[in-house]
């Protein structure tokens, strides 16, 4: 369900009251919002409105969702794309394909509530900028969303990975593996020996190789969830091989906390220095991804191209152009875990269950000591 989408029309990519802006001439108010300025022009916009990400025609205007007691936004309006049929019109790979069927209403609200948050409007305020400014225009934009796709599509595998994979990864990633020691029976002859720590450091040396796989990758429990929604949704199924994006993700989240940290703007809730550990404000790293395109991907590029977007003087025009609404690292973290869920399920040797892998390693230890003891009598 994507928040903007690409006007044929108007060569531009578009919010929902953006276009309602160009098709009426009306500006969109509290009262008569833009969803509702465009309730007669149905048919115009399946004919002229694509998505971003695929290419496919087809979409419908979804209304600002509003609380009924409150009447407060609690999501903005929005784009959904549906076939002759009736069915999900997005490409099988469209990040955007089976939302409707696989969100919560709830989640689909938490994932466009925030349209009016400080970092979207940074970042709308800096897309319009730089097309004034002859940075990017929107013809690049929909060659970065094409290319990101085409990218995409031409690595496929089949899921596979079981949901006791990422657990298992989940819980390799808590464990404390940066703790390294050697058990020696000899040791737990101490009145106050801790046998649980002691399996936890033999349990490290056991699966270094296993750590070493998930070392310096941000794995937490949302990304987690994420990942098992998708693997519900896609097992068995024909999906990209996300790990292509690995390089320009790396970069735009690099840039991002780059310019979060002295681009001198209030980028939202997320400080700069947990960035790479929390992933950026999805705007901002949208913004991101832009700019290291048109700079071919080249790092000192971009960032001068961002000091002249900051240096340059406010829009005239705020609906020259939108690239807040789709992440080309839409679900990337997730697709991630589960790829390294699989890669890590592959080389464990003893199964996906830590917690009994631990009792066992205890049990072990115990069992050397008995030994070692009975050999001193």
């Amino acid at each position: 369900m994507p928040a903007t989408a690409y006007s044929v029309r108007f060569a531009r990519e578009l919010d929902v009251d953006q276009l309602a802006i160009l098709m009426t001439g009306e500006n969109p108010t509290s009262g008569r919002d833009g969803a509702e300025l465009l309730s007669a022009s149905g048919e115009l916009i399946r004919a002229d409105i694509r998505c971003s990400s695929c290419g496919k025609f087809g979409a419908r205007v979804v209304r600002t969702a509003k609380s009924r007691a409150s009447k407060a936004v609690l999501g903005q309006a929005h784009f959904r794309f549906v076939d002759p049929n009736g069915g999900d019109a997005h490409h099988p790979l469209c990040e955007f394909h089976g939302d409707d069927e696989n969100r919560s209403a709830q989640a689909s609200l938490l994932d466009f509530g925030s349209e009016k948050s400080t970092e979207t409007r940074a970042v709308r305020l800096l897309v319009c900028k730089g097309i004034e400014q002859k940075l990017f225009d929107q013809r690049r934009i929909q060659e970065l969303r094409q290319w990101f796709f085409d990218l995409k599509s031409a690595s496929r595998f089949t899921l596979t990975t079981s949901p006791e994979a990422i657990s298992w990864t989940r819980a390799l990633h808590r464990h404390p593996s940066y703790q390294r020691w050697t058990f020696h029976p000899a040791q737990a002859e101490m009145p106050a020996f801790n046998w649980k720590a002691a399996a936890k450091y033999q349990f490290t040396e056991d699966h270094q190789h296993l750590f070493d796989l998930i070392k310096g990758i941000p794995i937490d429990d949302g990304i987690c969830r994420q990942a098992g929604e998708l693997l519900r949704k896609h097992y068995e199924r024909q999906v990209f091989d996300p790990t292509v994006l690995q390089r320009y993700y790396d970069a735009a989240v690099s840039l991002a906390a780059f310019v979060a940290a002295n681009g001198g703007i209030d980028f939202g809730k997320v400080r700069p220095e947990y960035c790479r550990m929390k992933g950026p404000p999805v705007a901002l790293l949208a913004l991101c991804a832009l700019v290291l395109f048109v700079s071919d991907w080249d790092m000192n590029a971009a960032i001068a191209a961002f000091s002249r977007l900051l240096l340059a003087p406010a829009p005239t025009d705020l609906t020259v152009g939108n690239v807040i609404g789709l992440n080309p690292f839409h679900e990337y973290a997730a697709w991630r875990i589960l790829i390294l869920s699989a890669q890590v399920a592959a080389k464990s040797l003893d199964g996906l269950d830590y917690d009994r892998q631990l009792a066992a390693t205890e049990a072990a230890l115990r069992e050397r000591h008995r030994r070692w003891k009975e050999q001193q009598s």
